[in-house]
């Protein structure tokens, strides 16, 4: 399953807060790829204000499920797995501001070159909004 997910996906990105009502948006294009256990994620990111932020993340594949971290955040640990019906969940956590971030997201495959993710963001254990966005693959 993963491996239909490989290439660089572009869309914006958009984030809510607990009631639903738009906070902020931004573009961002994500590459992927995989060798043999190996996964490397590159995610580039452009704001409204002109600026851009790039973030890498590495991985391996251990009994069917990704496990994740990141060489721009030290204390970032994430988990993937294939759910099935053409959908991966994601798990991950970091710390910010001095709390601790967990992202629940799922990524549903809808056409070979097109994909919807949604994420449940929590702050400290408590709910902190959702953000999606609906991506392309580039060609």
């Amino acid at each position: 399953m993963f491996t239909r997910h490989l290439g660089t996906w572009k869309g914006e990105y958009i984030k809510t807060d607990t009631r639903g009502h738009f906070l902020r948006s931004f573009f961002g294009n994500f590459t992927i790829s995989i060798e043999g256990s190996h996964y490397r994620q590159v995610n580039n990111y452009e704001y409204s204000d002109g600026s851009r932020l790039q973030l890498n993340f590495q991985g391996e594949f251990e009994n069917r499920i990704l496990k994740l971290f990141s060489s721009s955040y030290s204390d970032f640990a994430a988990i993937a797995w294939d759910a099935g019906q053409e959908t991966i969940c994601f798990r991950a956590t970091k710390t910010q501001d001095n709390a601790l971030i967990t992202f629940m997201e799922t990524m549903t495959l809808l056409a070979e070159n097109h994909r919807v993710r949604s994420t449940q963001a929590f702050k400290d254990g408590v709910f902190d909004g959702i953000s999606f966005i609906e991506e392309l693959r580039q060609p």
